[in-house]
């Protein structure tokens, strides 16, 4: 471990420690101390008496003693992930001052390029085509309050302020948030609305991201003219959108209202920061136009400005004569006072203030003041580009299913069929060439129509660019867009033109999330795209259409393998079919934090995948703990930017011509469908063909607790029942994190390696191998599942499985857990060459050594609570809230939630 992220460690856990004492007694302190020296000692040793000590100190802590010491163990993992977020900047800021860059940088890129002589034409034709947009979501696995991630954030600030200073100066920094972060409620006491989660997201947005856009675009503009110093003025190629307050699948609670007014504090949040970036400017550029030319260009704005708004002559009186620049930014910052009111002065659009914004600047450079033009107006240039008056794009998304209601009624009152699909399609083609009239709806469909008109407003209030995707889950046919399309025309976003054109200001985006949706999804495309009137359709949306693929669902189906497998070969074809009808394509990836739920290393993870981002485009979910992770930090999130960028630019310029082993590709994709079947068949006959699998899923793991936590707006199920294909992939990874099994993202593999190699003889392990060191998907597969297998604690998992009942149904799962779970320990071993996990990651075998004694104690405190807590028909809010913070501890200190 590095020394001073060790000094670090020490000193806020030291002093945490300190404060237990003060404000429990020294009876918690001394639990805390026990429980952990028991629980590293039995990480050393499986000596039956420690485990019988550690037992007997987990059950003779009364309830409140026993909140305490959870409430300690949690809070230890947040100064300590505290610690490594800054020992990673610390690493961030060594690798900026050196002429290589860090691995996966900007810096690394463009110097590559410009060593393999890439075309910088080839490149300027990618960044034109380029947009990496990462999308907020609210899906609940951020199991951190706002109150508690601002104390940690003053803490680190107390710690950065003070980096050099005596450790007694330190602590007297630092003790005064420890205490509050102490005494702060680590749970919710009130239900998650989605009101709150709008509020969480403008946290990060106001935080970083409207910062982070002007610096990251600044630094890409600079590195790049390294490589290409004659390329200029080329538009920012990022863009962020979400999903918070307009993601209604499954969510109840999302309505019209909701939607319309994250519209519309997300206008106010950017506008507001527009408004503050402006006051900077009046502090900084606090001198005057000497430049006779420069200041009657300036003059010549202002004196226009204030023809047409003769209220701002008021400051007229207010600066020195000759700082014209500050008069130009005081009537700039009243009209956008007025643009925030929607009152007489205001801005007619984006683009009349970034034309006052690029004014500024370019005065700026002419002055010549090129350092302050580019901090202050060259930045928020770039974020006007970026974030217009709008913010972020919001998206719409609904199940198909509640829209294929609502299209069958209206199909209904026009007297047309609504089935078979083809016969539906013929109906919505016809009903599409007149104007919409009022239809009478059952309630339910008059909820769906309702999103459609709230997106119609949205776009009326503030623009297309504030919202203009609806995205279908689980779309299963063409059928299922065009009724999409069909109930667009209903609210009017789609509208037909007199010479049979069609116009639509929306994009409708089919969501493939099973493994047999994945396979289909191409062949969807492909009927999409034959269809003339789909085209017309497409026309008007510039001949680009989005698809998005859902990996969190795709796993839970299939299994690990099978589910990666399905999205590879959904991206390749889909981007076959797309070259072969001459449209722009753009992928969604719909991933979570955990590898269970497609995450991992983004920037290896879309290099193994070299269809990810055709054009260069892609979005990308960032959901849950995964943005506070990324987003908390203003460098790390700089960082986390430029590893999607520099992903896609990698990909797409610097990737092999011809690689080794070109020839075997197909063989190779052969051998991973063969792989796949088998794991898929193996994971599916365990979870949903097993009589009494669900029973123990329920009893072997906390997924009961988790769906009676307040983590998130949205309910756990998609209906009110125990069957698992109703339960959203998230608790259902969530839960297996919890009790330390992890199969989402592992089970099955071994399966699909041992039969391939039985096949396969004697030449199946050397195949694999080859495969492993010459095909980059599939060793990210591997690797991903090595880091899964080495997270996995059957140590633990049996503590939970000791919970299910009957002992003959525990037995018959366990063991099969048990057994697969080495055999897949097996064949990674074999295909990576290695004697043990993580042999090659030594750092990820550290950390999760280290963290093993700290996170083990809250499971045997859950463990023993969750029993209680299920035994109790009405449990107390003492033992709920315990059990919250067991949940939050351990999602916490594996890094992982769901």
């Amino acid at each position: 471990m590095d020394e001073i992220l060790r000094r670090e460690v020490r000193l806020l856990t030291t002093r945490l420690g300190a404060l237990i004492q003060e404000q429990c007694g020294r009876k918690t302190f001394d639990a805390v101390e026990t429980l952990r020296q028991l629980s590293k000692r039995l990480r050393q040793t499986s000596d039956p008496e420690l485990l019988a000590s550690s037992d007997r100190e987990v059950r003779s802590l009364p309830l409140d003693r026993a909140a305490d010491v959870a409430h300690a163990f949690s809070l230890f993992f947040h100064l300590v992930n505290l610690c490594e977020e800054r020992q990673r900047v610390r690493r961030l800021r060594h690798y900026d001052s050196g002429d290589v860059g860090a691995p996966m940088s900007l810096r690394a890129s463009f110097n590559r390029m410009e060593k393999q002589n890439i075309p910088v034409d080839a490149f300027a034709r990618l960044l034109r085509s380029m947009r990496i947009e990462p999308v907020l979501t609210a899906h609940p696995t951020e199991a951190k309050r706002r109150s508690v991630f601002n104390h940690v954030l003053r803490i680190g600030q107390s710690l950065e302020a003070l980096g050099g200073s005596e450790e007694h100066s330190i602590e007297k920094s630092v003790d005064p948030w420890i205490e509050a972060l102490w005494l702060t409620e680590e749970t919710r006491e009130r239900p998650m609305t989605p009101e709150l989660e709008v509020e969480n997201s403008l946290v990060f947005l106001e935080r970083t991201i409207y910062d982070l856009a002007g610096i990251f675009w600044e630094r890409f503009v600079q590195e790049m003219g390294r490589y290409a110093p004659r390329l200029r003025d080329e538009r920012p190629c990022i863009r962020f959108g979400s999903w918070v307050g307009t993601d209604r699948d499954g969510n109840p609670n999302v309505t019209a209202e909701t939607s319309l007014n994250a519209a519309e504090r997300l206008r106010h949040s950017i506008l507001d920061y527009y408004r503050r970036r402006l006051d900077d400017f009046l502090s900084v550029i606090s001198y005057p136009c000497s430049r006779p030319a420069l200041e009657r260009k300036v003059r010549k704005e202002i004196d226009r400005d204030m023809k047409r708004f003769p209220a701002t002559r008021v400051f007229e009186g207010v600066d020195q004569p000759l700082e014209c620049y500050r008069r130009k930014i005081r009537i700039m910052r009243w009209r956008l006072e007025r643009t925030i009111d929607r009152a007489r002065g205001a801005y007619a659009d984006v683009s009349e203030f970034e034309r006052d914004v690029e004014l500024i600047e370019r005065a700026l450079v002419e002055h010549p003041s090129p350092r302050v033009a580019r901090l202050e107006p060259g930045r928020l240039h770039t974020a006007v580009q970026v974030f217009g008056f709008h913010s972020v794009s919001l998206d719409f998304r609904q199940h198909s299913s509640h829209v294929r209601l609502a299209a069958e009624e209206i199909l209904r009152s026009a007297g047309l069929p609504s089935a078979p699909g083809e016969a539906r399609i013929q109906s919505i083609h016809t009903l599409l060439g007149k104007l919409p009239r009022r239809v009478k709806l059952s309630d339910a469909a008059r909820h769906t129509i309702e999103e459609f008109e709230t997106l119609r407003q949205i776009q009326s209030h503030n623009g297309e660019e504030a919202s203009h995707r609806y995205i279908l889950s689980m779309t299963s046919s063409a059928a299922d867009i065009w009724d999409v399309v069909l109930l667009g025309w209903q609210a009017g976003l789609v509208k037909p033109q007199g010479d049979g054109r069609l116009q639509s200001t929306f994009d409708a985006i089919p969501l493939f999330e099973t493994v047999d949706d994945l396979e289909a999804g191409p062949g969807i495309l492909e009927q999409l795209l034959k269809d003339r009137h789909y085209r017309r359709l497409l026309r008007s949306r510039g001949n680009f259409q989005e698809v998005m693929l859902g990996y969190s669902d795709s796993v839970k189906d299939g299994g690990y393998f099978a589910a990666n497998w399905a999205l590879f070969r959904a991206q390749k074809r889909l981007c076959e079919v797309a070259k072969k009808h001459n449209i722009r394509l753009g992928l969604f990836h719909g991933k979570g934090g955990t590898i269970g739920r497609g995450g991992g290393q983004s920037h290896r993870s879309i290099q193994a995948h070299p269809y990810a981002a055709p054009g260069g485009r892609m979005r990308i979910t960032e959901q849950g703990e995964v943005i506070s992770l990324k987003y908390a930090n203003l460098e790390i999130a700089e960082r986390n930017l430029e590893q999607l960028v520099t992903s896609v630019l990698d990909t797409h310029m610097l990737a092999p011509k011809h690689l080794p082993y070109e020839n075997q590709a197909a063989s190779w994709e052969e051998y991973a469908q063969e792989i796949a079947s088998a794991s898929c068949d193996f994971y599916r006959n365990l979870v949903y063909e097993t009589p009494g699998f669900v029973e123990f899923f329920r009893e072997a793991t906390p997924i009961d607790l988790i769906e009676n936590l307040r983590l998130g707006s949205r309910p756990s199920r998609r209906s009110n029942t125990h069957d698992l294909s109703q339960l959203r992939a998230i608790p259902w990874t969530f839960a297996w994190t919890q009790s330390r099994h992890f199969i989402p993202a592992w089970y099955g593999l071994g399966h699909g390696l041992e039969k391939f190699l039985a096949g396969h003889l004697p030449d199946g392990l050397d195949l694999l191998r080859q495969m492993y060191r010459h095909w980059p998907f599939f060793a990210v597969i591997i690797d991903n599942a090595e880091a899964s297998l080495a997270k996995t604690d059957l140590y633990i998992a049996r503590r939970y499985e000791a919970l299910c009942h009957p002992a003959d149904l525990r037995q018959q799962i366990s063991s099969r857990i048990e057994e697969e779970y080495q055999r897949t320990v097996r064949c990674v071993l074999e295909i990576t060459e290695s004697k043990q996990l993580l042999e090659r990651q030594p750092v990820l075998e550290e950390s999760i050594r280290l963290r093993n004694p700290y996170v083990d104690p809250l499971n045997f405190l859950q463990i023993r609570f969750l029993e209680k807590w299920r035994r109790e028909p009405r449990p107390s809010p003492e033992l709920v809230r315990l059990l919250q913070i067991t949940v939050g501890g351990i999602a916490f200190g594996m890094k992982s939630t769901g």
